[in-house]
């Protein structure tokens, strides 16, 4: 490692896609089993006594397997996980007291399991991302069999197995509908409608007959083989599974996306609650900002936590909840000595004062404060600006399914809210910058539509935004194909420098405002540009992140130099704080000291 760069530490260890399953362990006796996902390493399950809280963790040793995203436990008591994006089936077997990988589900085609279900002849179905993909595994041979994609467009499956052997599949973005698969005949009908995203709802589930149902915004429907049949009233949803005496269980901090206290209730109603002192080895880090009050504050990711790095006094503190949207912060600012955050997902609003106690809510002392989706269709607020009319501005990738991230706005002062929508077409605002002397905002567009779509545009673009008329007055883009401007940066010398990705090699680019002309394209150095990558340092000069480098341009000779280069170590882009710029490496909070 370069010498100038050291690591502070792992600011979060916490886990995602926690998932609770009544079960019964190697001398038959009830216990718990707990799926966790992490990113500094694999996901394990845990085995808990419920009449003691004494504990087993079991860690898989598929590298690449992170994420537990279908589960299921299985009537002969073997638990099931898919895991992502290692795509492989995994198996939690009380008989062999062990976590054992059984294999691929469908290599290639099944990287993120959505969900399981179990046949009466005790196959396990498997739909999966992204090729909306239906796989079978019979326990029996432990062999797996592929019927390949059961939507030729969409990309997510969420199978259910039917009463009469059908699995029945919910596919879902862009045109939530359901397909039933025949295993007998290899035959795929679509059954009951098709509602475009943003337009409606759709939803499959069971009932307490254990047969299965549409629900959507156009009606509700029984499944009973290819056929749906209207309903008027559908059944309840099975109650959810107890210990063998009745007790119910849960995570009473679930809340605050801790997964520590595992509470037992009996059914008099008598709770036991137990501490779970597992071991997690660090939540990756998903943006790193400069606050207000000369600390470094960043988001993790799965679960969203806010951190903090004071470099005055070296203390690195996980402050724990900071949103109501649980994936990470995409992006904040600073207004009014305030920081705002905007997070996924759902473009979640929230605002802090680090000179004020931290207690995360929604009432109007809570601090931070969380303050709702900024609109209806922003889901990954990749960019966020404060400044321009004193108001917070986003840019964002949309919901699932949907195409057209909005430029939208927050205003303290009366606390409103307003989005542009379509404003870049079937495109989304991606970055943003502040063009101070033109009055007007600069933004970089990606080609990306919300996950689970395909662009519907083949060029990203940069316009300029008069927020006084509430127009574009110009757009422009590059002499290349382009995909996404992933960074942009309003220098010291007016003019704004930005970072692109596309087919062709990734650039820097420079534009004069003044004359609306790109007028200088430059070779980057190799690793990739980080989003949000590009600085302005205390010396004038500009400072970027590559995957691999940390480089400098001098904005008068537009020399790049090459300052730091260390293959792979620079995963998420941060700011300069006094003598250091500040990164991630994964799940490590890193500096670099330049000045």
């Amino acid at each position: 490692m370069d010498p100038r760069i050291r690591e502070i530490g792992i600011p979060v260890r916490s886990v995602n896609w926690v998932g609770l399953h009544p079960g019964h362990n190697r001398d038959n006796q009830a216990c718990l089993y707990v799926t966790m996902g992490q990113q500094g390493a694999p996901l394990f399950v845990l085995q808990i006594d419920p009449a003691t809280g004494a504990y087993r963790q079991f860690v898989t040793d598929i590298a690449t397997a992170n994420y537990p995203t279908a589960t299921l436990m299985s009537r002969s008591g073997r638990l099931y996980i898919g895991s992502s994006y290692a795509g492989h089936l995994l198996c939690f077997d009380p008989a062999q007291d062990a976590l054992l990988d059984l294999g691929p589900i469908h290599p290639e085609a099944a990287t993120f399991p959505c969900r399981m279900d179990e046949d009466a002849q005790g196959r396990i179905w498997i739909g999966s991302y992204g090729s909306a993909d239906l796989s079978c595994y019979d326990p029996h041979s432990s062999a797996f069999t592929h019927y390949g994609r059961m939507d030729e467009v969409d990309m997510y499956n969420y199978p259910l197995v039917n009463t009469d052997g059908t699995v029945a599949c919910l596919i879902r973005m862009t045109q939530p509908h359901v397909v039933v698969f025949d295993p007998a005949t290899g035959a795929r009908t679509q059954a009951g409608p098709s509602i475009t995203k943003g337009e409606g709802d759709l939803n499959l589930r069971r009932g307490v007959d254990r047969k299965l149902y549409i629900e959507s915004s156009q009606g509700d429907f029984l499944l009973q083989g290819t056929e749906a049949i209207p309903q008027d009233k559908l059944p309840p949803a099975p109650p959810a599974t107890t210990l063998p005496d009745g007790s119910t269980f849960s995570f009473a901090d679930a809340g605050e996306q801790l997964y520590r206290q595992l509470s037992i209730c009996s059914p008099e109603g008598q709770e036991r609650r137990f501490t779970l002192d597992y071991q997690s080895s660090g939540s990756s880090i998903f943006y790193i900002h400069s606050g207000p009050d000369e600390c470094i504050y960043g988001s993790s990711i799965l679960p969203l936590h806010l951190f903090r790095y004071d470099p005055r006094t070296a203390d690195l503190t996980d402050l724990g909840q900071c949103s109501s949207a649980t994936g990470e912060a995409y992006s904040m600012a600073n207004l009014d000595h305030r920081m705002y955050l905007a997070s996924y997902p759902g473009a979640v609003l929230s605002v802090y004062d680090p000179a004020k106690p931290y207690e995360f809510g929604d009432q109007a002392a809570a601090n931070p404060r969380n303050l709702g989706r900024i609109d209806e269709i922003s889901f990954r607020p990749r960019s966020s600006l404060a400044g321009p009319l004193g108001k917070v501005w986003t840019a964002s990738i949309p919901d699932y399914g949907r195409w057209g991230g909005p430029l939208s706005y927050y205003d303290p002062a009366n606390e409103t809210k307003h989005a542009y929508y379509r404003i870049c077409g079937d495109a989304s605002c991606y970055t943003l910058a502040w063009l101070q002397e033109r009055q007007v905002i600069a933004v970089g567009t990606n080609i990306e539509g919300g996950s689970g779509t395909k662009p519907k545009v083949d060029q990203a673009m940069l316009f300029l935004w008069d927020y006084h008329k509430e127009e574009k007055i110009w757009e422009g883009t590059l002499d290349r194909p382009i995909t996404s401007i992933n960074a942009l940066l309003a220098a010291t010398d007016g003019r704004l420098y930005g970072t692109v990705r596309g087919q062709a090699a990734p650039v820097l680019f420079v534009f004069d405002p003044q004359t609306e002309t790109f007028t200088d394209i430059l070779e980057l150095p190799p690793g990739g540009p980080l989003d949000l990558g590009l600085q302005n340092g205390p010396d004038g000069q500009i400072y970027g992140f590559t995957g691999s480098v940390i480089y400098r341009l001098d904005p008068g000779t537009l020399e790049l130099e090459e300052i730091i280069h260390q293959q792979a170590a620079f995963t998420i882009a941060g700011p300069i704080l006094g003598a250091h710029i500040y990164f991630s490496k994964n799940h490590y909070l890193m500096a670099a000291e330049l000045f």
